[in-house]
């Protein structure tokens, strides 16, 4: 009876939300002129204490864990037809112009709507609504599914947001400054080479809108980006897809013969997301050089700060040598600022300026944490902890792999991805049973899961959870 009477109440709470979030869609819709708009599900579970827990999450498709362990967690969602593309590709772009030039808000609306490179973020989002969830699920005891760094952030960057909370009703010029100032710094660039965004994320989105308009994105198959250019609602973005060789490298010779004048960028992800192998920097640099000059060559190096030597593995001496070459870091990882937002791009000013018309240009950073991660970059003692521990928590998870009879690819990231003997999405419910989420890929005729590194308890349970459901 207590819990029917509790479905009762969310019942009617959701139907008082829904009516409210249907009317500022409305709202949206008569702004806009639009037939469809945001997607919202809400989410109810029962905990294991049978207390019923209500979630709000902005989001594409429905999702639930299912009855993976129906005596801890039981998801309910309720979704109602709408669709967060068309409003974000032709309501909220054509409303607020943005990057749109000399062009109208209709022109916009056409040519971006078409383009498909939305779906890079409308990914990451479905991805963060999903992580959320995880967040929420009560029997998760091992959380190793997004590469987030356990130990972050840095108390030096926690006490920054404290003391820089106050200020917040100033807009953070002043502090994200401050924060350009030591990026350049670190990287013996100049300010007007630095880019602030809100996460790399946004930087990345940016640089594909960027380059789709000119023509082709060459990439690997498979990488961060490769399964993210095209989804079902017939947007396209025009990629070019170069195979992995067969040790999971990026096939460098082979892009290098097939860029034309049809390339405007070539995306590469060193350390590589998922395999997580790393490029010879000497053999990436002598691509660079020979490249660059045809056509933009992105690399993302997000996981750069747990390569063998960062300060040489890196990319930068090619922005200081006036390459066509873009950047772009993040410190979501070795800084454990996910949540924070903090990311940058490094490249020439002219390709800057390009890039800031599909992008806020580091508006949307925030001051307390601008603040935090100027305070983060100088704090070398907490760095050198986060990838100790790595180490030696990565050394654990490859030894119990061994010992249990598993190989691995070789990582210079925060991650191991290795072959299993069953699909993915198999495994991944049965470590969800036994409460550790760890993220599953399928490319190369073969079935992978990646593992995220956690502290050694998390190793550990992912060890004892692993060894169950592969039993």
């Amino acid at each position: 009876m207590y819990i029917r009477q509790n479905i009762d109440f969310y019942r009617f709470f959701n139907l008082i939300f829904l009516k409210y979030v249907l009317t500022l869609n409305y709202i949206f819709l008569i702004l806009h002129h639009q037939r469809r708009s945001h997607l919202f599900t809400p989410l109810v579970y029962i905990d294991k204490n049978k207390y019923f827990r209500f979630i709000a999450a902005k989001r594409e498709s429905s999702f639930s864990f299912g009855k993976q362990n129906e005596n801890l967690f039981t998801a309910i969602t309720m979704s109602f037809i709408v669709n967060r593309r068309d409003w974000l590709k032709s309501g909220l772009l054509a409303s607020t112009g943005l990057a749109l030039g000399s062009a109208t808000t209709a022109q916009a609306s056409t040519t971006y709507s078409s383009l498909g490179i939305f779906d890079v973020y409308a990914e990451r989002e479905r991805e963060i609504v999903q992580e959320a969830l995880l967040a929420a699920a009560p029997q998760v005891k091992a959380r190793l599914s997004s590469n987030e760094n356990p130990w972050g952030p840095a108390p030096t960057a926690i006490k920054a947001i404290a003391d820089n909370a106050p200020k917040a009703f100033l807009y953070a010029g002043p502090v994200t400054a401050e924060l350009k100032k030591t990026i350049a710094d670190m990287h013996g660039v100049t300010t007007d080479q630095v880019m602030l965004g809100a996460g790399s994320s946004e930087l990345l989105m940016a640089s594909l809108l960027l380059a789709a308009t000119k023509g082709k994105v060459m990439m690997a198959e498979t990488c961060y980006i490769s399964g993210r250019d095209a989804r079902e609602d017939g947007a396209t973005m025009k990629t070019e897809k170069v195979p992995l060789t067969k040790d999971y490298q990026y096939d460098l010779e082979a892009m290098a013969t097939r860029v034309n004048s049809e390339t405007s960028m070539i995306y590469v992800c060193n350390p590589n997301n998922p395999t997580g192998v790393m490029l010879p920097s000497a053999k990436l640099k002598s691509f660079c050089d020979s490249v660059s000059p045809k056509a933009t060559v992105l690399v993302d190096e997000a996981y750069i700060d747990y390569a063998p030597n960062p300060a040489t593995d890196s990319m930068v001496e090619c922005v200081r040598k006036g390459q066509n070459v873009l950047i772009l870091r993040t410190l979501s990882k070795l800084h454990g600022f996910a949540g924070l937002r903090i990311g940058y791009a490094l490249g020439q000013p002219a390709l800057l300026k390009d890039l800031r018309k599909f992008c806020s240009g580091g508006f949307t950073v925030s001051t307390t944490s601008a603040a935090a991660a100027t305070a983060s970059f100088k704090d070398k003692a907490f760095q050198d902890m986060v990838l100790k521990n790595t180490i030696e928590s990565k050394k654990f998870l490859c030894d119990s792999l061994t010992s249990m009879g598993y190989s691995y690819l070789p990582s210079s990231a925060n991650f191991v991805l290795f072959p299993i003997k069953m699909k993915g999405p198999m495994l991944l419910q049965k470590m969800m049973a036994e409460g550790v989420s760890v993220k599953s890929w399928f490319f190369d005729q073969q079935h992978w899961c990646r593992v995220s590194i956690g502290t050694m308890d998390e190793m550990k349970a992912f060890k004892d959870a692993f060894a169950k459901s592969v039993s």
